[in-house]
C-alpha cells in the first residue's frame, strides 16, 4: 500500500504534467489536514510555472503573492483580498500566482471581494487556495475552482516511520497523536520541540498527580514557552490530551477522566482571549484539587 509521501509525490507529478502539456487549470482549493504538505506542494507547482532555478525561494518571486491570516488575526479580511484583486487587475507578460491560505476562514466579504478574480482572470493567473475544512468555504468559491483532496494520513503509519527514523516508540506514538502527516512529524522534532514537550508535559502532569504544590510554578518556568505562537498553541492542546488519554488509556479511572474533561473544558476559553498563562494554572489548580480531594497540597 503506499505512503503519504508517495501519495503526495503522484499528486506532484499530476500537476508538472500539466503544467507541460498546458492543461493547468487557473483555480484550485488544496483540502487538507496539514497545512505543510500542501504549502510544500503548490511550492513545486509553483516553481515550475514561474521555472524558478533548483534551490531558489519561489514566495520571493515577484509575481507571486501569498496571503496569510496576520498573527493577532482569526479571519483573512476583505483588504487582504482587495490587495490580491488589484495587483492581478492587470495583464502581465508574466506567469502570476497568487496563493491563499485558511481560505475557509475568510470573511463573506472578503470571499466575495475575488469571485471576479477566480471567475474571469487573464491567461497565465492562477490562484490556490488552502484550506482544512470543505464546508466552511462558501459555495460560490467552491463552484468556481477545482477541488484537489490531501489523504490524511494514518497515525500508525506516522509512528511507524519515526520508529524506522530512530525515534523511541513511546515518543513516536506520542508525536504520531500530535501530528498530521510526517512532513509535520520531522518539523515537530527540529530541536527536539517534540521530545521537549513531552517530559515537560509528562513531568508536570507527574507533579500533579504526585499532589506537587510546585507544579502551579512550573507552569511558567517551563511551559509557556511551548504555547508561543497560535501554532504551539494548538499543538499543546494536542499534546496534552494525548499525553491524558494515553494515561487513562493504560489505567482507567474517574479522577483522570475528570482532569481531560476539565481540560478540554478550559481550553475553550482560548476563543475568547483569555491568557494562556492563566488556562495552564487554572487547570493546574484544578487538577490538584481533583487528585488531593480534602487533602492539603505536599510542601515537598
Amino acid at each position: 500500500m503506499p505512503n503519504q509521501v508517495s501519495k503526495v509525490n503522484d499528486l506532484k507529478h499530476f500537476f508538472l504534467h500539466l503544467i507541460e502539456s498546458g492543461k493547468l487549470s487557473h483555480a484550485y482549493l488544496f483540502l487538507g489536514e496539514d497545512p505543510r504538505e500542501i504549502h510544500n506542494l503548490i511550492a513545486a507547482i509553483s516553481s515550475r510555472i514561474l521555472r524558478e532555478k533548483t534551490g531558489d525561494d519561489v514566495f520571493e518571486n515577484a509575481n507571486l503573492i501569498e496571503v496569510k491570516i496576520p498573527e493577532e488575526k482569526k479571519t483573512l479580511s476583505v483588504d487582504q483580498m482587495r490587495t490580491v484583486r488589484d495587483i492581478f487587475a492587470e495583464k502581465s507578460e508574466h506567469p502570476q500566482i497568487a496563493i491563499i491560505d485558511d481560505a475557509d476562514k475568510m470573511t463573506d466579504s472578503a470571499a466575495n471581494s475575488i469571485l471576479k478574480f477566480i471567475e474571469e482572470p487573464y491567461d497565465r493567473q492562477y490562484i490556490f487556495l488552502q484550506a482544512r475544512n470543505r464546508n466552511r468555504v462558501l459555495p460560490t468559491i467552491l463552484s468556481r475552482v477545482q477541488l484537489i483532496n490531501i489523504p490524511k494520513q494514518k497515525k500508525s503509519e506516522i509512528s511507524e516511520q519515526l520508529v524506522d527514523k530512530g525515534i523511541q516508540e513511546d515518543e513516536a506514538i506520542f508525536i504520531s497523536r500530535i501530528s498530521k502527516s510526517i512532513s509535520q512529524a520531522d518539523d515537530l522534532l527540529l530541536d527536539d520541540f517534540a521530545i521537549n514537550l513531552k517530559r515537560s508535559i509528562t513531568e508536570w502532569l507527574d507533579e500533579i498527580f504526585n499532589r506537587q504544590e510546585k507544579s502551579f510554578a512550573f507552569v511558567q518556568s517551563d511551559l509557556l514557552n511551548f504555547v508561543d505562537t497560535n501554532e504551539h498553541q494548538n499543538i499543546f492542546n494536542l499534546a496534552l490530551s494525548s499525553e491524558l488519554s494515553m494515561r487513562l488509556e493504560k489505567a482507567p479511572n474517574s479522577v483522570l477522566a475528570d482532569i481531560l474533561d476539565r481540560w478540554l473544558v478550559i481550553y475553550q476559553r482560548s476563543r475568547f482571549t483569555v491568557s494562556w498563562q492563566t488556562m495552564l494554572e487554572s487547570f493546574t489548580l484544578e487538577a490538584l484539587r481533583m487528585v488531593n480531594g480534602t487533602e492539603k497540597f505536599s510542601n515537598k
